[in-house]
């Protein structure tokens, strides 16, 4: 991957872009700031590209990738933006190096693409990410392949491939779109995966194969304790809003509290905030948002009214349009306390009203060029 030259700028002036090998594919989209929501609207899976025209190893991967596109049509779109032209994009994006790719799965960024920059992995790798349900894995190869592909991933170790437990793991996949399940009747690819292969089965693991860290299930195999237990090894105390969250975060019916601060030299209440969060797992929805001098930041801290000093802390259930706000010091005691009145439907009285008098929040509609939905 090529970094960004700190004087990129001025050298992409002096460069013709339409020498740029993708420029007239019409398998890869060329999406820009006007089209890119309009386009993951109307594309469950995309996979983008984030280019610079000038840089070698993009325009070494423009011929394979337009293969992959060829060999994916009519199951996924290829797309690709020019990060030096879009540059919105690409700061929405995080893109810090050239090509960088990303699938989207309903508008929502999902997964990175670090493999073989050929047209068959690529394929391989998007129709692997595309599969719904759960993965057999019956061969040591298969196993080895899965721990290099996989960031994070979920492994049940059954008596058979099929049958009721199965089932119940397959019904969890598809509440868990942004982890992948894998299921094994292997005792040595258990043990790959760090289970004990002498487990009473079936068993399950949730690891993290880059930290490597790990979680064993306790519970009893169904459904719904399965769906417990992954989401909270799975998902922070703490949501940090990002484009990437904001239909996680909206979509979840749970009361919520939000925290508008700064990263730095808001650090004792953020911390205050995190330490608090975990006393309430399944219980309230704790989001931080890192404010900054410009950005999508803004603009939700303008949709709940919020202006002037921070950090901030408020309370919000979807569809109210009161929205209290935790006066006083804010330390782990008294987030504790605005949350569980917060809970309890104590907190009307203590309602800050807010210099907007009804809350804009996102609706699932077509998404907007901000990386989330329209408000309305």
């Amino acid at each position: 991957m090529y970094l960004l030259p700190a004087n990129a700028d001025s050298v992409v002036k002096h460069l013709d872009h339409s020498t740029w090998p993708l420029r007239y594919d019409e398998d890869v989209a060329a999406l820009t700031e006007t089209n890119f929501s309009d386009f993951m609207a109307k594309n469950k899976y995309v996979m983008v590209m984030f280019y610079a025209p000038w840089c070698y190893w993009s325009k070494k991967l423009a011929p394979e990738y337009a293969a992959a596109a060829n060999m994916l049509k009519g199951e996924a779109a290829l797309a690709m933006v020019d990060s030096v032209v879009d540059k919105g994009l690409a700061r929405k994006n995080k893109i810090h190096g050239y090509p960088t790719m990303y699938l989207f799965v309903n508008g929502i960024r999902h997964n990175s693409y670090k493999l073989t920059r050929t047209r068959d992995a690529i394929t391989t790798w998007v129709k692997r990410k595309m599969a719904v349900g759960v993965h057999n894995i019956t061969t040591m190869d298969e196993a080895i392949y899965t721990l290099t592909v996989e960031a994070e991933l979920v492994l049940g170790f059954l008596d058979s491939l099929e049958g009721p437990e199965s089932e119940e793991l397959a019904a969890v996949s598809k509440l868990h779109s942004d982890i992948e399940f894998y299921q094994t009747a292997r005792a040595d690819v258990a043990e790959l995966f760090h289970i004990n292969p002498n487990i009473k089965r079936p068993a399950l693991i949730l690891l993290q194969t880059v930290s490597k860290k790990f979680a064993i299930f306790n519970g009893q195999f169904t459904r719904l304790a399965i769906v417990e237990f992954v989401s909270k090894i799975n998902h922070p105390p703490v949501i940090t809003f990002t484009t990437e969250t904001a239909g996680q975060i909206f979509q979840n019916p749970m009361k919520q509290l939000w925290l508008f601060a700064p990263k730095y030299g808001s650090e004792n209440v953020i911390s205050a905030f995190e330490e608090a969060a975990v006393a309430f797992r399944e219980k309230l929805l704790f989001v931080h948002v890192e404010m900054h001098l410009e950005g999508v930041e803004n603009h939700i801290a303008h949709e709940f009214g919020i202006t002037g000093d921070f950090p901030r802390i408020i309370a919000y259930t979807k569809h109210d349009a009161e929205k209290p706000e935790l006066n006083g010091e804010m330390t782990i005691s008294s987030i504790k306390s605005f949350g569980e009145d917060f809970l309890e439907g104590k907190l009307l009285s203590q309602t800050v009203h807010i210099s907007e008098p009804v809350l804009k929040l996102p609706s699932f509609g077509a998404s907007s060029q901000l990386g989330f939905p329209h408000v309305y």
